[in-house]
């Protein structure tokens, strides 16, 4: 491939491969498509390289959506007529979820309603979703556009290259030459966005891509204050899901036709949740398995065919919800189909489902949606035969009560099915019976976690259509990897020698191999489903009871110790929450033992509150004993004694009668949902919420039973879902019995659902690693490992950070590149030392291992530094860093995307600074420049170093007035102040600053005597940075115009005085913009 040195060659030669070359005509590429790497491409983009301005583009617009209206116009649009189209597109696209929702318009048709000159009223087609790549639809490229500034003090912007559907605006690409990243390009537009760019026309914009010759990434257009580089995307190949790197084989794949165009319109999600409403992209996993669905479905037989259409394998966490909607909602659009029926496996799920569903759905709106619930089998049973072509979401609960129903005759309709988790729902008589039922009917299952063994996926559904397995998932930082901690509370090896105390150590030894060899304990009589095989009285021949663990009251004790002493560091300092999840060994009920650790908890609680420590908020749920069995009364009052703590805490009025509405309610506030943000910290569970519960801010998972298997990925995996990649780097498994036994069963687990060829085999796969590094890549390194690399990092900053004594930590780096770089290895820094404090401390081998919040200078230490420096680079050095790069960009200091991770609280020490203020005063005074500019000095370094910049620019400003002589006032002996009336001083003095600055722009603009500085506080008071906010109640405009009424005598600048009254309007009110601006930008 070849090079590019320069961004333009770069551009004109990806120009020029969209814009030619052949279209793929072969009739026997059709029905195979969905297997290929490259797409079919059947049309080529047009290039137009005259259309270099934005009204330029809306020429080209107008053209267009003249040809496509020949119809409804009997002449070209007139300009009246035309700025009526300007003005609906602007009202209907002010965010891109709103554009999303006007592109894809009313049933795939996207129109402009305006009046004609004649008097007459039409509707305008812009978008027609059923002419993808076909049709009458127009591709262009264009490149270069000419933006002009819309935020007063920003630049001019050019666009590199533009995908124009229908001449609109669609995707956006940034380029970047070789020895840049694409974070560069994606980074620009992220500017851009902050700049308002993308509005007028380029509202339409739905894809945002950054490119580079050697590698490319995709992302939804979004607002600012949603703009995540997390979610971007690279293109990956179809047939091994490997990352597409090659600009070429990157244009074949997502920017030919019709793909760009399917991308822009059919693998979209418009987002509707309340309050957090935006546009999504699929991911390129998620396209390729809905292509497969939806071919398979367009090959089916629905009369005569095998009803089996396959499965889709993607792993817990990577967007199965999305895939599955977007596959229900086009198969839902196929001709021969009538109705789609998504099945969850339990009725739990069956709300959570239908809020995602509808969320989804374009054609939602507060009363009329696509999406059906079902109350119970009779709606059910109504639902199904009705002629609406909707999707219908149930239970399979639900659907095997319809189905054994004597009365009920399938409606003769064909019917897909879409089985989520299919090992969980699909699995024995109640399935066949419901599929004999439905004659005409074809089967689809998802499922992050396919049976190999016994009735296997396959088996079930049919062939695997596509792969994504939590391997790839992780490569990918789709999902999370695990740090999972395998601890014991007792010795068993001092177990066994009191226990048989005539053995000898070899005897031992070969009872610890035999453990470590075998399935032992549950895990011998346990099912993929952790459900127990053991008939009751059968004997285990070992030398512990399988019930070892449950007995022992020490054990619970020591567990909940070890979870409260290790909170902190597992739960980043508080910021995430956990779920705890127990089981006996063998057939014994588990809810009792699940309430003892409930009492052990409050039990702990309450001691830590009479000491002052910190407690937690523990749920307890699990379901309701109606079995009349031993012990039913001691379980229910167990739970109800709980739903009384928990009402007690959050205000509540839940009971026994009300468990669904309990279990609700504390799902909400574990996953952090819930109104009014009160949330738990932790919430037992035996079976429940291990499977499909969806919780970001959980980042632990603690464990005391035997899991393997499926269910042992599906519990793991409630941790491991992307939130925030610093604060979050991984997801947290704590394992508290049978340590060594418990380690082989995940990593036979993992490394199964790890390996796509599993689903070809029926034994699970030995795992091995390599012998280089012996972590799975699934697994998070230990923590020695993980301590090298920040020192790494830490070393290469200790060499750009040197001052000319070769002391390191003392300055920034001279050239504006070596900052950036440092900017770069700042981050880095920040989330090794995220992850360095979330190891609990330990001892190992005699080392210290791991974060000890009462002793943080040990890590600090480990890494290679004193205190001091540490504090020198993350408080003042950072600071001067973020002050430099915002200065040179033009930005505010807080779009610097730069957070600092502490090891230890700084303590800001207004001591000092009062001692500096105090000083520079005296020092100016009594007119000691040279000690004063040193002092100074000083103060700035202070600042730069805060973490609360507006203070840090309100001493920065007090400061310079200070410098300047104008604090304080009228040259006042100064009487030194103390630490309490140092705050007072600051805002005195900068506000003196200000007021300079209010009275010498009214000056300069001839407005004195029309505004005073208190007039101009309270207009820009509530201005936001960018925003065009000044003139709500016109007031501005009423100074404008005053103000130009005697500016040519007033205005104390020579050139102002010069403007012509149209310009001098104009050049104000830009003036005020950028004035507030500065101020709400310092």
């Amino acid at each position: 491939m070849s090079n590019y040195q320069y961004e333009s060659e770069f551009e004109q030669s990806l120009i020029e491969y969209l814009s030619t070359g052949n279209i793929t005509t072969a009739d026997h590429l059709q029905g195979l498509s969905h297997y290929l790497d490259f797409p079919r491409k059947t049309r080529i983009w047009e290039y137009l390289p005259d259309i270099k301005t934005t009204e330029q583009l809306w020429d080209n617009f107008k053209g267009i959506l003249e040809r496509l209206n020949r119809q409804s116009l009997k002449s070209p649009l007139s300009e009246n007529e035309f700025n009526q189209v300007k003005t609906k597109l602007a009202e209907q696209t002010r965010t891109p979820f709103e554009a999303g929702k006007f592109l894809y318009g009313t049933n795939g048709v996207s129109q402009i309603e305006i009046d004609l000159d004649d008097g007459r009223h039409v509707f305008l087609t812009v978008f027609d979703q059923k002419q993808v790549g076909a049709g009458n639809t127009v591709y262009q490229i264009v490149n270069q556009i000419e933006r002009p500034v819309v935020i007063p003090g920003k630049q001019n912007r050019r666009f590199d290259v533009t995908l124009l559907i229908n001449g609109l605006p669609i995707i956006q690409l940034e380029l970047k030459a070789d020895a840049h990243s694409v974070d560069e390009a994606l980074n620009q537009m992220e500017q851009y966005i902050k700049e308002q760019q993308y509005q007028g026309i380029f509202s339409t914009i739905q894809i945002l891509v950054g490119m580079t010759p050697h590698n490319a990434r995709y992302m939804a257009n979004t607002t600012a204050d949603y703009f995540n580089k997390d979610f971007s995307f690279a293109w990956q190949q179809r047939s091994d899901n490997s990352i597409v790197r090659s600009w070429k084989d990157f244009a074949d794949s997502m920017l030919s036709i019709p793909m760009a165009h399917q991308m822009a319109t059919n693998y979209m999600i418009l987002d509707g949740t309340p309050n957090k409403t935006m546009l999504k992209v699929m991911r390129p996993y998620q396209v390729y398995a809905t292509q497969a669905v939806i071919e398979g479905i367009k090959q089916a037989d629905f009369e005569m065919g095998d009803k089996k259409i396959g499965y889709i394998w993607h792993t817990t966490g990577s967007g199965k919800t999305i895939t599955s909607f977007k596959t229900a909602w086009l198969a839902s659009r196929l001709p021969k189909v009538n109705k789609v029926v998504f099945v969850v496996d339990r009725i739990a799920l069956t709300k959570q489902t239908l809020e995602n569903y509808r969320a989804y759905d374009p054609d939602n709106n507060d009363d009329v949606s696509s999406i059906l619930d079902t109350n119970n089998t009779r709606d059910l049973r109504k639902k199904l035969k009705s002629n609406a072509n909707d999707i219908i979401v149930t239970s399979v609960q639900k659907l095997g009560k319809l189905a054994k129903s004597r009365d009920f005759t399938a409606p003769d309709k064909n019917i897909v099915f879409i089985v989520d988790e299919a090992h969980r729902s699909t699995a024995g008589e109640q399935f066949q019976l419901i599929k004999d039922k439905f004659k005409h009917s074809v089967w689809v299952g998802y499922t992050g976690t396919p049976m190999f063994d016994g009735k296997t996926t396959k088996e079930i559904f049919g062939e695997l259509l596509h792969a994504y397995t939590i391997k790839e998932a992780i490569a990918d930082r789709n999902v999370l990897g695990f740090k999972v901690d395998f601890k014991s509370t007792v010795d068993i090896r001092e177990l066994l020698k009191q226990k048989y105390p005539d053995w000898s150590e070899e005897e031992i030894d070969a009872e610890l191999e035999a453990m470590r060899k075998e399935e032992f304990d549950e895990a011998k009589f346990l099912d993929n489903d952790n459900k127990s095989t053991i008939t009751k009285g059968e004997k285990v021949e070992r030398t512990l009871t399988r019930n070892f663990y449950d007995e022992s009251d020490e054990h619970i004790r020591l567990v909940v110790a070890d979870i409260f002493k290790n909170w902190r560091n597992r739960s980043n300092d508080f910021k995430y929450n956990a779920m705890f999840t127990t089981h006996v060994s063998g057939t014994g009920a588990s809810t009792p033992l699940a309430s003892r650790y409930y009492r052990e908890f409050q039990r702990v609680n309450k001691e830590r509150s009479e000491k002052g420590e910190f407690i937690l908020k523990v749920a307890l749920t699990y379901s309701l004993n109606t079995e009349n069995s031993d012990g039913m009364a001691q379980t229910n009052q167990a739970l109800h004694d709980a739903i009384n703590d928990y009402n007690a805490i959050f205000g509540t009025n839940w009971g026994l009668n009300t468990i669904p509405e309990y279990f609700d309610d504390l799902s909400s506030r574990l996953n952090k949902t819930v109104y009014d943000r009160n949330y738990l910290d932790l919430v037992i569970v035996v079976d429940q919420l291990l499977t499909g519960f969806d919780a970001p801010g959980l980042n632990t998972l603690y464990v005391d039973r035997i899991l393997k298997g499926a269910g042992l990925v599906q519990a793991y995996s409630r941790t491991n879902r992307i939130a925030d990649l610093q604060e979050k780097p991984w997801g947290q498994v704590v394992n508290y019995r049978w340590p060594v036994q418990n380690e082989r069963l995940m990593n036979e687990a993992l490394a199964t659902y790890a390996n796509k060829d599993s689903a070809n085999k029926m034994e699970e796969p030995t795992p091995v690693y390599g012998d280089d590094d012996p972590t799975p890549p699934w697994l998070v390194k230990p923590f020695n490992q993980q301590l090298e690399e920040v020192k790494k990092v830490v070393q290469t900053l200790a060499e750009c950070t040197q001052n000319p004594d070769g002391e390191p930590f003392m300055q920034l780096p001279a050239s504006e590149k070596a900052k950036e770089e440092m900017l770069g290895q700042l981050r880095d820094f920040n989330a090794g030392i995220t992850k360095l404090k979330q190891y609990p401390a330990e001892q190992i081998d005699g080392r210290l291992a791991g974060f000890d919040y009462d002793n943080p200078d040990a890590l600090i230490e480990a890494l290679g530094m004193t205190p001091s420096q540490y504090e020198m680079l993350t408080t003042v050095l950072a600071g001067e860093l973020k002050h430099y790069l915002a200065k040179e960009k033009d930005i505010p200091i807080a779009q610097i995307e730069l957070r600092m991770t502490h090891i230890k609280d700084i303590k800001v020490d207004y001591d000092y600074l009062t001692e500096l203020v105090n000083q520079l005063i005296v020092q100016v005074q009594a007119g000691e420049t040279e000690a004063a500019e040193k002092t100074e000095e000083k103060i700035q370094q202070f600042a730069n170093g805060m973490e609360d910049t507006s203070y840090a620019e309100q001493i920065r400003r007090a400061t310079q007035a200070i410098m300047e002589g104008d604090y304080p006032l009228n040259g006042q002996a100064w009487k030194k102040i103390s630490p309490s009336e140092l705050s007072n001083t600051i805002n005195a003095a900068s506000n003196i600053t200000i007021d300079r600055k209010l009275l010498d722009f009214r000056n300069k603009w001839g407005i004195t005597d029309i505004i005073n500085n208190a007039q101009i506080r309270n207009l820009i008071a509530n201005h936001r940075y960018g925003e065009k906010d000044l003139d709500d109640d016109k007031k501005l405009t009423n100074i404008i115009t005053e103000g130009s009424k005697n500016y040519t005598a007033l205005a104390t600048d020579a050139n102002i005085q010069q403007l012509p009254n149209i310009k001098y309007r104009t050049a104000l009110r830009k003036a005020f913009e950028q004035l507030a601006d500065g101020l709400v930008q310092d």
